[in-house]
């Protein structure tokens, strides 16, 4: 009798240990449910499959853990696209492309190319915006030498530190005979962001001036003053081969 007592003892104990062996398997981090739940491909048009198949016909292929090339090729469409409530670019989209002996060193190439054109189409319409105030005599010749170099100065310092970019696309292949590596990327970056940055960096190198020269620039460096005219928000570079263009 005491023996079938300890075997049906030992017999629960093993069962609730193996219940809870089960139990903690099954444990998941609430947020990767919530992510996988919350992500879902949407339908892509037949503009962005048949442009996806040129890709993977040229022999480029996603990073691991990417979405596939029509997706993201997609996801760059619908940005390039977005306009806020004034009707201007939400984003401003550039591509980089860059050939190295590693994956790692054609990406970085390819990123810091892509962070420079970002920049550099924010510098182009502020440039716009002088040349157009200088056309109307709203701002002397010298002044806007002074202060088309205030802004390129700028431009390179914030194209070093650019941060919060957001990769809508990127694709690697292998380049024969060589064994090189080619990597393209294509980056989108909040305009009002990338251009407040670059007023914020204008303005603090106008310290240098004197105190009439500051007033006179500062009062012209209003991100309002430049919500006006063509913004371009897309750098397409003559190296690589992508192109987002309708």
């Amino acid at each position: 009798m005491y023996k079938l007592k300890y075997f049906s003892i030992m017999l629960l104990f093993s069962f609730v240990n193996f219940e809870c062996k089960i139990s903690q398997k099954k444990v998941v981090n609430p947020k990767v449910v919530a992510s996988k739940k919350k992500f879902t491909f949407v339908k892509v048009s037949r503009d962005v499959k048949k442009e996806a198949k040129r890709y993977l016909a040229e022999g480029w292929s996603v990073f691991p853990g990417n979405p596939p090339i029509n997706f993201q090729l997609d996801l760059a469409y619908r940005r390039q696209t977005e306009v806020d409530q004034d009707g201007f670019p939400q984003w401003i989209i550039a591509n980089g492309s860059s050939i190295a002996q590693t994956q790692s060193a054609a990406e970085m190439q390819a990123t810091e190319l892509a962070k420079n054109r970002l920049v550099g189409l924010v510098e182009t319409n502020m440039r716009s915006v002088i040349e157009s105030d200088v056309s109307n005599n709203q701002l002397s010749a010298q002044d806007a030498v002074s202060l088309t170099k205030t802004i390129e100065v700028s431009a390179n310092r914030v194209s070093k530190r650019l941060g919060r970019v957001q990769p809508l696309f990127k694709v690697i292949r292998p380049i024969k005979p060589s064994g090189n590596t080619e990597v393209q990327v294509l980056l989108g970056y909040n305009y009002d962001l990338v251009k407040k940055q670059l007023i914020d960096e204008a303005k603090a190198e106008l310290q240098l001036e004197t105190d009439d020269v500051r007033k006179r620039y500062t009062k012209f460096l209003n991100p309002e003053n430049f919500q006006r005219g063509t913004i371009n928000n897309f750098a397409d570079g003559t190296s690589g081969t992508f192109s987002i263009k309708k």
